[in-house]
């Protein structure tokens, strides 16, 4: 089904996010407010994280919520309505 979002797994988005940012764990973290290991443990996927944390994460990257949970190329847009 072309128009289906498939929701990815979040610690590939926050890893992604990162990396595409040029950051560090250890800058990544700083910004977020957050120690590095709590940071490691979300790119591991084990750690949950709230939806306050992915607010700060998808305001430092500057991307929607949607991305986090599904991916760069699976973001909802006005296509999916």
């Amino acid at each position: 089904m072309p128009n289906e979002l498939v929701p990815l797994n979040i610690k590939h988005s926050i890893l992604d996010l990162r990396v595409r940012a040029g950051m560090s764990q250890s800058q990544a973290a700083n910004k977020l407010g957050i120690s590095e290991p709590t940071l490691r443990k979300w790119e591991n996927d084990s750690s949950v994280l709230s939806y306050k944390d992915m607010l700060r994460i998808s305001k430092l990257y500057g991307v929607p919520l949607d991305y986090i949970f599904f991916g760069p190329n699976n973001a909802f847009s006005e296509k999916h309505l």
